[in-house]
């Protein structure tokens, strides 16, 4: 208890010091920055027409830098850097924010992970020069990321399935493809074996002592030779918190042998812990971090295990981590890593490495093991098909903790198995309870940019409707900058699973534009929808039918007007009164009575259609309104959010976009009526709970106010 007591301090004593010394170093927000930063060529990424790097500036600030390519001789030029440079670039200099979404991915702990303290955007590269050092620690650095760039692109030489396996498990790398081609891998909870860990270090130092042995190398030396070249490893793996930790704990066992000490797994293991949160105290929060650790925790009491019975324990033990981070579990999970790690092992990492190395004199031999890549590839994909994919939800901390207790404590005092058993059943069974059946309601505006998104969900989730998706605005572009769509999981689609919500009973789409549809078709195929709304005459609009028309699958359509009614959405349609063509003056707009406040939810409707909804329901009142198209001056109208008795304004727009929203006159208008403004931009996700008892409050991420708004 005391070493765990003393643990405990030090790591928190080690965050709060790395947290403050990152936020200190980071420069303060700037429309327009130049300077010079030193680039490793391993670094540089460039897809299409848009290129990203992770460099240092002269005052050894750690900057991540994003840009959009002029030309493909620009981007030619950038692709040739083979050695360590000195960019000079121009762009916007910007703070990491903190997530804008409840339970989304927190960017800023795993930028701060990485020691990078700013984002560098809209960023135009005007020189380059190469850089040279006196110094052999950096010399020597230096030439490990030139060979892992020599790497990375002679495994881009591969065959495709073959070539995203060699690079995220030889070297680390995982292109925007990878999401793509994993799907299978994610969603049987095998990603695991794509982070380079214990087993690729295995594999490295069988190498190695392989080819040791052929130069008839003495054990003594090998191991020591191991100990100066596994760091190096470190280097041309990415530098994950997996792989420093298999590193780690490989160097000091080694040590401890070669010194003559007895050699004790928990005393390694913590050894390890503590310098790897020496150098990261970020490690711990995150998944990757807390499963290397603490599985390999519990290795070291139940390595003597059968596989069957070590397989399973680990998979017990693991599963509230992966429910606290990822919200989902596949029932085959167990099975699947049973199954398939010994295959990985044994037939696929051999294949892979064998493939590599020999690709460039016998290219013939990876065309004939392609094929079973591609046959073990296809099984796992087949086996991730089954339906069994459980939405639980969002575990708490204090929860996910006693969780893991009861877990360890099943596998730590097998005697009272049946208790724990019982007891660990009675958990998930409580919390999966809580989380799908909860007492209150909400209305919550995720922030998604520049767009629209909102959910809206009953207490007990009796109903629960999405009215648009947000989603990104595309441009055309040349041939040269086209490139392979990213792998995107919508805010409000992350927000849904955080909440156990697997299905949803009505979808609205307020008009045709990108920005608020453009994520329609990732929620409909990855997220079963009852039914979808949108305004009557924007069926035959190119932007539905090339965004939501071929995701629709056994949704129903209903392309509605103004006094329609439709089942199992609790709000009322109030425009449009006519068929349109799904654009803004057409945009679908609902109102209703959620807890003790009425809403109206208006798209992009602009003030003509605002002044039809108030001459048509001139006794209509609401007392929040969603301000049509991001708060422009096209919308609220002064007249029509005096008639209908708005107290709370909600604006949805992007940080820095491009037209100028919220408009400074809307901003006036609202100031003049006396009626609070509520941004995204400002709050992040804004959330309006209520009970039906009557209660409400008001719940923001990026801010708190001192008393309710509505008050």
């Amino acid at each position: 208890m005391i070493y765990a007591s003393f643990a405990g301090i030090v790591m928190g004593l080690l965050f709060i010091n790395h947290s403050r010394n990152l936020t200190r170093q980071a420069l303060s927000e700037q429309a327009d920055w130049q300077g010079i930063v030193v680039v490793q060529p391993d670094e540089i990424k460039c897809q299409g027409d848009y290129f990203q790097f992770t460099g240092v500036d002269m005052n050894k600030h750690r900057l991540q830098v994003s840009g959009y390519l002029k030309s493909k001789e620009e981007k030619n030029q950038l692709e040739r850097i083979d050695r360590p440079v000195q960019l000079t670039v121009h762009g916007q200099l910007q703070t990491i924010d903190q997530p804008g979404n409840l339970n989304q991915f927190n960017y800023r702990s795993y930028c701060f992970s990485k020691g990078i303290t700013n984002l560098l955007g809209k960023t135009t590269i005007s020189s380059r020069q190469r850089v040279k050092s006196s110094n052999p620690l950096n010399w020597l650095v230096s030439w490990l990321h030139i060979w892992r760039n020599n790497m990375r692109k002679y495994c881009q030489r591969l065959p495709k399935l073959m070539q995203t396996y060699a690079l995220s498990l030889l070297i680390g790398f995982k292109d925007d493809e990878f999401s793509e081609e994993m799907e299978g891998v994610t969603t049987l909870g095998l990603l695991h074996l794509f982070s380079l860990s214990g087993l690729h270090v295995f594999y490295f130092c069988w190498l190695l002592k392989s080819f040791f042995l052929r130069l008839r190398v003495t054990k003594e030396t090998t191991n020591l030779l191991l100990l100066i070249l596994l760091p190096a490893f470190l280097i041309i793996g990415g530098g994950s918190g997996s792989l420093f930790r298999s590193i780690m704990m490989a160097e000091l066992g080694m040590l401890g042998t070669k010194l003559g000490r007895q050699r004790i797994q928990l005393n390694v293991w913590s050894v390890t812990l503590l310098i790897n949160l020496i150098f990261d105290p970020y490690v711990i929060l995150s998944m990757g971090g807390q499963l290397s650790y603490l599985l390999s925790f519990l290795l070291i009491f139940i390595g003597n295990y059968s596989a069957f019975k070590r397989a399973w324990g680990l998979n017990i033990v693991s599963l509230p981590i992966i429910l606290f981070h990822t919200y989902q579990w596949h029932v085959l999970t167990s099975f699947a890593n049973f199954l398939i790690i010994p295959i990985f092992s044994n037939f696929v990492m051999p294949l892979v490495i064998l493939s590599s190395a020999t690709y460039w004199i016998m290219p013939q031999l990876t065309d004939f093991l392609n094929p079973l890549l591609k046959l073990f590839h296809s099984f796992v994909t087949l086996l991730s098909q089954i339906p069994g994919q459980i939405i639980f939800g969002k575990l708490s901390l204090e929860f996910t903790a006693i969780l893991l207790l009861v877990s360890l404590g099943w596998i730590a005092f097998p005697r009272f198995k049946k208790c724990f058993v019982f007891a660990l059943a009675s958990c998930y069974l409580g919390g999966f309870i809580w989380i799908h059946f909860p007492l209150h309601g909400e209305v919550t505006f995720v922030d998604v940019g520049q767009g629209d998104s909102i959910l809206i969900r009953t207490p007990f989730n009796r109903s629960v409707t999405v009215i648009d998706t947000g989603g990104k605005v595309g441009f055309l572009k040349p041939n040269w900058a086209q490139r392979s769509p990213k792998k995107h999981i919508p805010p409000v689609l992350n927000y849904l699973h955080s909440l156990g919500i697997a299905k949803v009973d009505t979808l609205c789409l307020s008009h045709q534009d990108a920005d608020h549809i453009g994520d329609a078709g990732v929620l409909l195929s990855k997220m079963k929808v009852r039914q979808v709304v949108i305004p009557n005459g924007m069926e035959n609009s190119r932007g539905f039918q090339s965004k939501v028309q071929a995701f629709l699958k056994n949704a129903k359509l209903y392309p509605v007007l103004a006094g329609q009614k439709i089942n199992d959405l609790p709000l009322e349609i109030v425009h449009p009164f006519l068929p349109g063509k799904g654009e803004n003056h057409d945009s679908l707009t609902l109102y209703g009575k959620l807890g003790s406040d009425t809403f109206i939810f208006s798209g992009d409707l602009d003030q003509a259609g605002e002044k039809d909804i108030i001459a048509t329901y001139p006794n209509l009142q609401a007392t929040i309104a969603k301000l049509g198209h991001h708060g422009s001056k096209t919308a609220s109208a002064e007249d029509y959010l005096k008639q209908i008795h708005v107290k709370i304004g909600v604006i949805s727009a992007g940080k820095n976009n491009h037209y100028g929203h919220p408009n400074p006159e809307t901003l006036t208008t609202l100031k003049k009526l006396n009626i609070q403004s509520l941004s995204t931009i400002e709050a992040g996700m804004i959330t309006y709970r209520f009970t039906t008892h009557g209660f409400t409050n008001w719940r923001f991420v990026r801010r708190n106010y001192e008393k309710d708004p509505i008050q």
